[in-house]
């Protein structure tokens, strides 16, 4: 089993409750008129202007700052024929800039990801919708079906699509919490592949404790998973979530007959491990 740190984080009850508390700036507005998939040339032209700022600054920040490491970029390289008319990822949702790892191990591509409305209502708005960010609209059942066609056209048009399915962010938590069901029915429909990616961590050490206090992070890439076409699309997406949740745990050194190996994916089950 991987590193488990002692920074006495208390997390939530519920596995899909947030830790993470933002200052609203602004607010906005998630209505069907809202646009949650830019098609503008400025928007694209901003796009890529932040594609060369990541490799040029932001990535070699994040291997000063939290010491990351890549492993298996291997399984994206030799499925490069299979992946070119796009993928989904998902990973474990454990820091703040992990979605910037993410980036990092799937250049030179640059996904899309459906995100927390507070994120958009907070000073991080203009990188959130320059890097991908949809914002997932709450209690306007029209609004939503604006944000799944927004979801549906990434996907379907051969873009990357990223998804954290734990569904919060839980600082640097070791083990993989309950996955929901979404990001797997957007593989089945629409016969993507889908690459699980888990985070896991080591102890910060030497003088690069002046960047904080929290683990350094290793990053794993696991080959490229497809739905089982002979099954019902319904079973299709539960056996594929749970190859995927299994998968993820395996990566991060959590195996069958650990104490924190689960195999319930029922959130409201699922128990804090720390």
């Amino acid at each position: 089993m991987y590193y488990r740190h002692n920074l006495n984080y208390v997390y939530p009850e519920r596995s899909d409750l947030h830790m993470l508390s933002l200052k609203c700036t602004r607010e906005i507005k998630l209505d069907t008129s809202y646009e949650y998939l830019p098609h503008g040339f400025w928007f694209k032209l901003k796009r890529a202007g932040v594609a060369v700022l990541l490799h040029t600054v932001v990535f070699p920040i994040m291997h000063l700052t939290h010491g990351l490491r890549i492993y298996g970029r291997k399984n994206i390289r030799k499925h490069r024929k299979e992946l070119k008319n796009g993928a989904i990822t998902i990973s474990n949702h454990v820091f703040m800039w992990d979605y910037l790892c993410v980036l990092k191990a799937i250049r030179p591509h640059i996904s899309y990801f459906p995100a927390w409305k507070n994120n958009f209502e907070s000073g991080f708005q203009p990188l959130m919708r320059i890097i991908g960010g949809i914002p997932i609209p709450q209690g306007d059942i029209h609004a939503m079906h604006a944000f799944k066609r927004a979801m549906d056209e990434v996907v379907e048009s051969g873009r990357w699509l990223h998804v954290f399915p734990e569904g919060s962010l839980w600082y640097f938590y070791p083990d993989i919490r309950p996955l929901k069901p979404a990001v797997f029915q957007y593989a089945v429909k629409y016969e993507k592949p889908l690459i699980p990616i888990s985070m896991s961590f080591r102890p910060r050490r030497g003088w690069r404790k002046i960047f904080g206090k929290g683990p350094f992070v290793d990053l794993h890439i696991a080959e490229p998973m497809y739905a089982d076409k002979s099954l019902p699309p319904r079973e299709a997406v539960d056996e594929l979530r749970a190859r995927a949740y299994h998968k993820m745990q395996v990566m991060n050194g959590v195996n069958p007959g650990d104490p924190t190996y689960n195999v319930d994916q029922n959130i409201d089950n699922y128990k804090s491990t720390m």
